[in-house]
């Protein structure tokens, strides 16, 4: 079993809506009414990439420190995601 552990970043739009996205897992970003919405489907979503790439045999890019993380992340929410695969 693979437990991978990412940082999304997850900012309030202009329009009132919630944006999510995970810097370790390119391609991935999710958008949503409340931020309880965004964190559930960004969870999910991730989920399933982690998985598929385990599936195909592709590496799994490891997750970066905060410190790491692209210039800017202090403007934005971090969380951090647990991501249990079996």
């Amino acid at each position: 079993m693979l437990d991978a552990s990412y940082y999304s970043l997850i900012e309030r739009a202009q329009d009132g809506r919630f944006v999510a996205w995970v810097p370790d897992l390119p391609g991935i970003s999710i958008t949503g009414d409340t931020e309880e919405e965004v964190i559930h489907a960004l969870s999910q979503t991730v989920r399933q990439c982690v998985r598929e790439m385990i599936i195909e045999g592709k590496p799994v890019p490891k997750a970066r420190l905060i410190d790491e993380l692209p210039c800017g992340c202090t403007e934005h929410q971090v969380r951090r995601l647990l991501l249990i695969i079996g």
